[in-house]
C-alpha cells in the first residue's frame, strides 16, 4: 500500500511504521524520550488490545483529559484504530466543564491523565487513570496486552473518527464530528499546501493536542509525512527556551495563537543569538493576527508568520506562504486544494471581487455533523457548502482576507463598524499589548463602541492617550466612545476572544463623556 491509497490514520502509520521504522516520530521534551515510528506503531497495537480488553467497541466514544504527551498520542491512534470515536478535552478544562461534557458525550471510557484523576474520586466507574511522565508507567501497563490476539477491526472511511468540541464564543461548546476520510482529505491537502510533504520536518508542538489546530498542522502532518514532532506539555514550560530548541532540533515549523505571539514578543528582545534558519515560517491561528504583529514579529526576529484560516467544522481551508515573493501580511490566501470556497451575500448569491460577505465552504474536509443537533448541522449546511459566519472577501487575484465575525458586527446609527478594524488600530500603539472591541447598546445610535486593552509590560498610558492615537488613523464614526485598560481579556482554551464575556460585563447603557 502507497501512502496515496490509506484511507485512514491507522493505515498511514502502518505505512510509516514500514517505510521509516528507524525514523523519530516523537521527541517528548519533558522525558527526553524518542518514539520511532515502528515502536510507536508497537505500542499504539498494545494500547488497541487495552482499549478492547475494556469493552471498547467500534463506534464507541472515548473522552480523553490528558495534557500533551506520548501517551495522548498513543492512545489517540489506538482509538482511531479499533474504530471508536476519540473526543478530546482540553486538559485545563475546569472539573465541572467536564463533567457537563461527558454528560453530553456519554463515552463509555473516560481516559484521565494521573495528574488530575483524584478530582473525579466518586464519579462513574468508566473513569480509567493514565499515568503520564518519566517513568513510563502506561508503557509498561500495556506489556500484558503484548500477545493478546484480537481480530482487525475494519474501519468505513465515512464512519466518525473525532469529537472535537468547537471553540465557540458564543455559548456551551459544539460537538464537531469528522470522518476518517474527513481527515485524511485535510490533512494531506495541508501538507500539499505548506509543502510539509517530506520527511525532514521537524515542527515543535506545545499548543494543546486535544484543539484542532496542533493536530491539524503538526501532529497528523507529521505522522502523514514521516515527520518530526518535538513535542512539549505547553509554551509555559519552554518558553524561556524557544529559540534554543529551535536550533537545537533544527525545527523548520511552529504554530502559535495570538496570545503565544504576544508573549514572545513581551518576553524576548532577539533570539538570543541562536540560528534559526531552519524555520520556514511560524504558523498563527486560532483567532485573527492583526497584520501590524505579523510585521513587529518579523521585524524583531526575523521570522514571517502565516496567517491560519480554518474552523473546528473544517479543518485548514487556506493556504498564505509567506515565503512567497508576492507574500504580504493581513491576508489569509487562498484555497487549499481541496476546498472551493466563495464569499456570499445574505441571499447565498457570489458577489464579486472586493466585496465584503460571508465566507463559505465545500470540500472533503468538511465535517459530517454536530453531534446529537442535526437541526443546526442543516443550518449551516447549505448548497453543499459550510457558512462560516466569518465575513471576508477576496481580491481580482483569488487572495482571500479575514474581516471579521459576522455576529461581532457593531452596527452604529445604521452603519456597520467591524471591530478587528479598531483593534488593527489599537495594536499600532506600542504601549498595547492586545485588544479587543465590541458594540454596546445605545440609546441614540442603536450600538456604541467600546474597546478593552491589555498593556504591554512596564508600560503605563491613560485611556485618553490612546484615544488621540485612534484619532490619527479612524473617522468620528469608528472612535471607541469608551476604552477600558483590563490585565487580560477572556479568551477560550484555544485562544479565541471571548467578546461574549466582555459583552455580559458591558451590558449597560454607557453615558456621554
Amino acid at each position: 500500500m502507497e501512502l496515496k491509497d490509506c484511507k485512514n490514520f491507522s493505515e498511514v502509520l502502518y505505512y510509516q511504521s514500514r517505510i521509516n521504522p528507524d525514523k523519530v516520530f516523537i521527541s517528548d521534551v519533558r522525558s527526553g524520550r524518542c518514539y520511532y515510528f515502528k515502536e510507536f506503531n508497537l505500542i499504539v497495537e498494545k494500547a488497541s488490545n487495552y482499549l478492547l480488553s475494556k469493552g471498547i467497541e467500534r463506534g464507541d466514544r472515548i473522552t480523553a483529559l490528558i495534557e500533551n504527551s506520548p501517551e495522548y498520542c498513543f492512545l489517540y491512534f489506538a482509538a482511531l484504530r479499533i474504530g471508536a470515536i476519540f473526543n478530546p478535552m482540553p486538559f485545563t478544562s475546569h472539573k465541572e466543564e467536564v463533567k457537563k461534557n461527558i454528560s453530553y458525550v456519554g463515552p463509555s471510557i473516560v481516559l484521565v491523565d494521573a495528574r488530575r484523576f483524584n478530582e473525579f474520586a466518586g464519579e462513574r466507574a468508566s473513569f480509567v487513570e493514565v499515568p503520564v511522565g518519566e517513568e513510563r508507567l502506561f508503557e509498561k501497563s500495556l506489556e500484558v496486552h503484548a500477545d493478546s490476539l484480537r481480530a482487525r477491526v475494519e474501519i468505513d472511511e465515512n464512519c466518525p473518527a473525532c469529537l472535537y468540541y468547537s471553540s465557540g464564543t458564543t455559548g456551551d461548546p459544539k460537538g464537531v464530528l469528522f470522518s476518517h476520510k474527513n481527515m485524511i482529505a485535510d490533512i494531506s491537502s495541508v501538507c500539499r499546501g505548506f509543502d510539509f510533504m517530506n520527511d525532514n520536518e521537524v515542527h515543535l508542538v506545545f499548543l494543546p493536542l486535544g484543539h484542532t489546530a496542533s493536530t491539524n498542522y503538526s501532529f497528523l502532518p507529521c505522522m502523514y509525512a514521516g515527520g518530526k514532532m518535538i513535542l512539549a506539555e505547553s509554551f509555559w514550560q519552554i518558553r524561556n527556551r524557544i529559540w534554543e530548541l529551535i536550533q537545537k532540533e533544527r525545527v523548520n515549523y511552529m504554530e502559535v495563537v495570538p496570545t503565544v505571539l504576544y508573549s514572545i514578543l513581551n518576553i524576548y528582545q532577539d533570539t538570543k543569538g541562536c540560528d534559526v534558519s531552519s524555520m520556514k515560517f511560524v504558523g498563527c491561528g486560532s483567532a485573527p493576527l492583526q497584520k501590524s504583529i505579523q510585521i513587529e514579529f518579523e521585524k524583531k526576529f526575523g521570522l514571517k508568520t502565516a496567517n491560519l484560516y480554518g474552523l473546528s467544522e473544517t479543518g485548514p481551508t487556506h493556504i498564505d506562504d509567506p515565503r512567497k515573493p508576492d507574500w504580504e501580511p493581513g491576508r489569509i490566501g487562498v484555497p487549499l486544494d481541496v476546498n472551493e470556497v466563495k464569499i456570499v451575500d445574505e441571499n447565498d448569491r457570489e458577489l464579486s471581487p472586493n466585496e465584503i460577505g460571508e465566507i463559505v465552504v465545500k470540500g472533503a474536509n468538511v465535517f459530517v455533523g454536530y453531534y446529537k443537533n442535526e437541526k443546526l448541522y442543516k443550518e449551516v449546511m447549505r448548497n453543499g457548502f459550510f457558512h462560516t459566519g466569518d465575513l471576508g472577501y477576496k481580491n481580482e487575484q483569488g487572495i482571500y482576507y479575514f474581516v471579521d465575525r459576522k455576529k461581532d458586527l457593531i452596527i452604529k446609527g445604521g452603519s456597520n463598524v467591524m471591530p478587528g478594524e479598531i483593534d488593527e488600530v489599537l495594536l499600532l500603539n506600542p504601549a498595547v499589548k492586545e485588544a479587543a472591541t465590541i458594540g454596546m447598546p445605545d440609546d441614540l445610535f442603536g450600538e456604541e463602541i467600546k474597546s478593552f486593552i491589555v498593556l504591554r509590560d512596564n508600560c503605563l498610558i491613560e485611556s485618553e492617550e490612546i484615544l488621540e492615537h485612534c484619532k490619527k488613523y479612524l473617522s468620528a464614526l469608528k472612535l471607541p466612545k469608551v476604552i477600558e485598560i483590563v490585565a487580560s481579556i477572556p479568551q477560550t482554551h484555544s485562544g479565541k476572544l471571548l467578546k461574549k464575556d466582555l459583552r455580559e460585563k458591558s451590558k449597560v447603557i454607557i453615558n456621554e463623556r
